[in-house]
């Protein structure tokens, strides 16, 4: 069998180990990582091999050549522009002829059974077979749902943690047949992933997966690339070391002298100098000419060509690239990279994930807590459940992170910006707006003080990307849309965040430089438009008289627009009269009704879901987490509800269209234009829909999110459909979802009453802990064995 192997990647996630090679070519034991696969698959018989390339492919094929020097023969195929897995793999054919063959990326670690997965492919006479793997946290990795005869039945691309019911992820390895190439378009980019096994499937063709005995792991980041090289030394993968091995579990170019301090494993390459009294390991990696100072301790880390640790330096999960140097007493922390040439002065402290790219310094005596990039730092900011960023103002959060993150957004083009209207909100977004226009995007600014008022921007506007900067007290909230309105979604947030990971800050021309321009949107604008939109368009039979307060910015918003809809207003609620108020930004609504009833978002979602059923359209979109009671009202009118997490495409974009179930203001005028129109009362409205009570648990994990969500699944024997686990339980409901900004699970309970509600969440929680429990020890017994 013939194998293509893919070694186009740049890198970009492993800068600043990557910069300025390719990704194949990064050095893992003394040799480019591509060399490690081309050792794999000759010994499984396979040595034929295309290799397809894109980002500098001069360096990959002066260093391999032909591949006789390796016992294999190459052909090489270069992009001009990037064409995607299968597009590239397309352009390989005529080479590979009429016959089966392998793909395999040249940047991955692994030891897999290639030959177990030929001889599966062939039993199953499948178009094409996909190798999987168990993967502990599969979170960052395509999911792979197979039937017991290891046909695949669903793809998950890159999961939410309520979304891993699996933990057998695509290992970019495949055997594929031409007959599944003839689907790939000639010269047109095209993915695996994303096009090719998606079409397959909805086919019905032949297309399987088998998850595969061995090591794999994706070299993506620095911390992976570390954690291959110990894997390594371990012997969890087994790799060519290259070197002899000594005893005690070293291995060494040369013979060990008497009197080193070294813990095994370690891996020491030629001419590598090490000072007296120096303590290197356990998991240490000396490449070439690398130089350990007196009485430096070096352990879990890697000093690649010619790097070097100073007198009394303390490394600890650090990577130093060719050439650099921490220089004495200096102190780099778990996660920490020196790029090639970079330095670290004497006494100088890098604390966890800082890096240096290639030439940076860190000043002498420094505690360095962000990373310098291009003479620039970067934040690193994180999207939490409800689709904001979160942070302190001066503390995680400050004008470097909002200059960082506008410096991405305006590579898009024009970005929308608003805040509030405070002093530390207004000094962010001017930083955001800087870097906007530093990258060429033309900033369009509001004056619109609150999120929801931004969202409704943001759609009236169109614009590819918008930002509003909230601050309550001391917190920080970003707020990002799309150019619906709606929050950017999973995918747009992941791509953000790994933008602002890597660092580099985008700097255009003089002559490039984005405009500050202001919108012509008033808030009374934006109101009229917010109540034209969620008004019934019929006579009304009474006018509503409502109380909404105006200490805040969302509730002067939720006035405006109610004021807009002709509604008498007050600021106190009293009886006979209905009561608002818009909380989160503007995104939640909670009511009085005439007798002084509190009623809460999620009956009100369910009331907005009535009157858009009574009123004929049949669909309504809610959110993942949205109370069941919504199915219910939806099933009594013949109706359907779709739920964003699980219907994809379909539901965005009707949930775009229905704004006054995401938005306070909108909400509040539609329930209002009911009232109006009915001449009922809000309490006679609400009785018309389902009860019901909820309680809401949070329960911390010692083990792995994933595996626990995987587990409660596989006790409810229920097929995953979405964002988190939705049970039913007689006459009750139980949404289980893991929290995203730490190790904790989420479990809303809702039943016809209080009592049964709380009953289910004390009943799964009490369940998830001990299955935690129990996947906790397993972990340990398995780190035992």
């Amino acid at each position: 069998m013939k194998a293509v192997i893919m070694a186009g990647g740049e890198g970009t996630r492993l800068r600043p180990l990557s910069l300025g090679s390719p990704k194949p070519m990064t050095s893992l034991l003394g040799r480019p990582v591509m060399e490690h696969i081309i050792n794999l698959l000759r010994s499984h018989g396979v040595t034929e091999l295309c290799v397809t390339l894109c980002y500098k492919p001069q360096s990959i094929m002066d260093y391999f050549g032909s591949g006789e020097r390796l016992g294999v023969r190459l052909t090489w195929f270069t992009e001009e522009e990037p064409l995607g897995t299968a597009g590239s793999v397309k352009s390989c054919m005529n080479q590979l002829g009429d016959e089966d063959f392998l793909v395999i990326s040249g940047d991955c670690v692994c030891d897999l059974d290639l030959t177990a997965l030929m001889q599966f492919h062939r039993e199953r006479g499948a178009q094409a077979t996909l190798g999987l793997y168990h993967h502990q946290t599969p979170l960052e990795y395509g999911l792979v749902l197979t039937g017991q005869d290891g046909r695949v039945e669903r793809f998950v691309e890159k999961p939410g943690w309520g979304q891993v019911f699996t933990d057998q992820i695509n290992t970019g390895i495949y055997i594929l047949s031409p007959a599944a190439m003839d689907r790939v378009p000639q010269g047109t980019a095209w993915d695996f992933g994303k096009d090719l096994f998606p079409a397959m499937l909805r086919e019905g063709a032949p297309l399987f997966g088998l998850p595969l005995e061995g090591y794999w792991r994706d070299m993506g980041d620095c911390q992976a690339y570390l954690d291959c090289a110990c894997d390594a030394l371990s012997g969890k993968v087994k790799l060519d070391m290259g070197l002899p091995k000594r005893e005690g579990g070293v291995w060494s170019a040369q013979p060990l002298p008497q009197g080193l301090n070294l813990v095994p494993p370690c891996w020491i390459s030629e001419g590598v100098e090490l000072g007296q009294g120096c303590l290197i390991g356990p998991h240490t990696v000396l490449d070439r000419g690398a130089q350990v100072g007196d009485r430096a301790m070096v352990q879990r880390s890697i000093l690649l060509e010619n790097a070097s640790a100073g007198d009394r330096t303390t490394l600890y999960g650090a990577i130093l690239c060719k050439n650099s140097s921490a220089r004495k007493g200096a102190v780099l922390n778990e996660g920490a990279v020196l790029g090639e040439n970079a330095l670290a002065e004497e006494g100088s402290t890098l604390l966890e994930r800082v890096r240096l790219w290639p030439g940076q310094t860190a000043p002498a005596g420094c505690r360095l807590a962000r990373s310098i990039t291009s003479g620039s730092q970067k934040g690193a900011l994180r999207f939490g459940d409800s689709g904001t960023i979160r942070g302190v103002l001066g503390e995680d959060m400050g004008p470097e992170a909002l200059l960082a993150l506008g410096s991405i957004l305006g590579q898009e083009g024009p970005v929308g910006l608003g805040c509030s209207s405070v002093p530390g909100a207004g000094m962010l977004a001017r930083a955001a707006a800087a870097g906007i226009a530093a990258a060429g995007g033309d900033v369009l600014t509001h004056s619109l003080d609150s999120p929801v008022q931004g969202a409704g921007a943001a759609a009236q506007l169109g614009l590819p990307v918008s930002l509003f900067v909230e601050e309550c007290g001391k917190t920080i909230y970003l707020h990002l849309f799309d150019k619906d309105g709606l929050p950017l979604g999973r995918a747009r947030e992941r791509k953000l965040e790994q933008a602002l990971l890597q660092g580099e800050l985008r700097r255009t021309r003089g002559d490039k430089v984005g405009r500050l321009r202001r919108m012509e949107l008033t808030p009374e604008q934006w109101a009229r438009h917010t109540a034209q939109l969620a008004s019934l368009h019929r006579p009304a039979l009474r006018k509503v008289t409502a109380a909404v307060g105006t200490a805040t910015p969302e509730d002067r918003a939720l006035r405006a627009v109610l004021s807009a809809m002709g509604c008498k207003l007050e600021e106190v609620w009293r009886p006979g009269i209905v009561a608002f108020q818009s909380q989160r930004g503007g995104f939640s609504l909670t009511a009085q009704d005439e007798r002084g009833a509190v009623v809460d978002a999620g009956q009100l979602l369910a009331l907005a879901v009535l009157i858009e059923m009574e009123n004929g359209c049949g669909k309504a979109a809610v959110p993942a987490g949205a109370s069941a009671a919504v199915e219910l009202v939806a099933a009594g009118y013949g109706g359907t509800i779709l739920r964003l997490d699980r219907d994809g495409d379909q539901a965005r974009t009707l949930y775009a269209a229905q704004p006054w179930l995401r938005q306070a203001p909108a909400a509040a005028a539609r329930i209002c234009a009911r009232m109006a129109i009915s001449g009922q009362k809000l309490e006679t409205l609400v009785s018309k829909t389902p009860r019901f009570s909820s309680w809401r648990r949070e329960v911390p994990l010692s083990s792995d999110r994933g595996r626990v969500m995987q587990a409660l699944a596989r006790e409810s024997a229920r097929q995953p459909q979405g964002e988190g686990l939705r049970l039913r339980t007689g006459s009750g409901w139980v949404y289980l979802t893991p929290i995203a900004r730490r190790s904790a699970l989420r479990i809303t309970a809702e039943g016809p009453d209080l009592e049964l509600a709380a009953e289910l969440c004390d009943f799964y929680a009490g369940r998830t802990a001990e299955l935690d429990q129990a996947i906790s020890e397993q972990c340990a017994q398995e780190g035992d064995n």
